[in-house]
């Protein structure tokens, strides 16, 4: 294994001697680089400064340093795993980055620096939830996961593969706003990862939330801003496998999540190129990739539509959503891009379906020329609660109708080999 280049930030003695402690376990095999937390910021920021395997942060808990200790910990995730070494009662700041762990101590678990590591717990929690084979928690934390997969000499999971015409990327795109689509977009998630079944703490689902200014994905997973997808979005073309980890979030058992920036973007922050790029990193990600779409049309929305395996066009009963669905349906045609013709869900409609809804329906389908793939109850004040409260009605209250008619959709979507073979 190659030797781990290590950095250790310490404010004074104490926090020094904690580090020296941590590190007792650490073989000759590494580099080392050992900064003061007051010249950490400047340090760290600098662009050209290498990233590192592991980033220890040790600061005394006397309340004179917690801004500079929030902007070294926000600089020091995006360079490579990180933790911050807190004492047994010793309270932490608010606004740390959720992909810092937290490691209390001395005194710290006995093992190897591995086996430390994997006692390491995420910002906000008390208990450790950091060992590779867990994927669950309010942040990323990736490239810890895998500096102890790395330090435990395991291999990193390579997503299971799909039989070859089995729809991977799964585009929602609705025909207005308010149609619903990224309700169904983040229980779609829930739903097939619970319907993959893949177990070890892999991810089965990625989700990109794709709306730019008024996405709501992370907010419907009840997800923490994470402070790097700003910084992300701005070098957007130099994107990589390792910066995407980063910005990823797990709001859920085999769900990972690229919500949106916590600020509003323009649309053409995103290119084709970097959005062709953020799938085929999803799709490096889990064998099962879920795009939700704004109700715009952006100009690189067509290369979204060339990478789909399937793209459902979420509409309720009305009149704007017909005209927008034939446009949507003549603007496909014209373009010859994707490489299936859009499927057409319809959402909220009524658990009594009277005459003259069904002969609206049937309009509906004149107007674009197809019949509708799947009819979606509308789930009332429940799907609106499970919004407000992040808790998505598959996981939150799985046997209500929309629920199950959602299971029921999804138990059509072919699922990776690995989990057809349990069946």
């Amino acid at each position: 294994m190659p030797a781990l280049r290590i950095c250790t930030v310490t404010d004074g003695l104490d926090a020094v001697l904690q580090v020296a402690l941590l590190l007792s376990s650490v073989g000759d095999e590494t580099t080392r680089t050992d900064l003061r937390l007051n010249a950490a910021q400047e340090a760290l920021g600098k662009t050209g400064t290498e990233d590192f395997d592991l980033i220890v942060l040790a600061a005394t808990d006397d309340g004179r340093t917690p801004d500079m200790l929030r902007e070294v910990a926000r600089i020091a995730v995006a360079r490579g795993a990180t933790v911050l070494l807190r004492g047994p009662d010793a309270t932490l700041p608010e606004g740390l980055p959720p992909d810092l762990g937290i490691l209390r101590g001395p005194p710290f678990p006995a093992g190897s620096l591995g086996q430390i590591l994997a006692a390491a717990a995420p910002v906000g929690r008390t208990t450790a939830a950091l060992r590779p084979e867990l994927g669950t928690g309010s942040g990323s934390r990736v490239p810890l996961r895998r500096l102890i997969a790395r330090l435990a000499g395991q291999e990193e999971a390579v997503p299971p593969p799909l039989p070859p015409d089995a729809p991977q990327v799964h585009v929602i795109q609705p025909t207005c706003g308010g149609a619903g689509s990224t309700t169904l977009s983040v229980n779609f998630a829930v739903a097939l990862a619970e319907r993959a079944k893949l177990g070890d703490g892999r991810t089965a689902v990625c989700v990109l939330d794709l709306n730019l200014q008024f996405g709501s994905v992370g907010t419907y997973f009840n997800l923490p801003e994470n402070s790097q997808l700003r910084d992300a979005y701005r070098n957007i073309q130099r994107i990589d496998a390792e910066v995407f980890q980063s910005c990823l979030q797990y709001p859920a058992p085999g769900v990972a999540v690229l919500q949106t920036p916590a600020e509003i973007m323009p649309f053409d922050a995103l290119t084709a190129a970097s959005v062709g790029e953020l799938i085929a990193l999803a799709r490096g990600t889990a064998p099962l990739v879920i795009v939700d779409m704004p109700h715009c049309i952006a100009d690189w929305a067509e290369q979204v539509f060339v990478e789909a395996d399937q793209i459902l066009c979420v509409s309720t009963l009305d009149v704007r959503c017909a005209r927008n669905a034939r446009l949507l349906e003549r603007l496909l045609a014209a373009s010859s891009v994707p490489r299936t013709p859009p499927e057409h869900v319809l959402n909220r409609a009524p658990s009594r379906r009277s005459r003259e809804w069904e002969e609206n329906r049937a309009a509906f389908e004149t107007a674009i020329g197809r019949p509708l793939s799947v009819v979606f109850s509308d789930g009332g004040a429940q799907v609106a609660a499970s919004c407000d409260e992040g808790n998505p009605l598959c996981s939150g209250s799985p046997k209500t109708a929309l629920a199950q008619e959602i299971r029921a959709f999804v138990g059509r979507f072919p699922m990776p080999l690995a989990q057809q073979g349990e069946r």
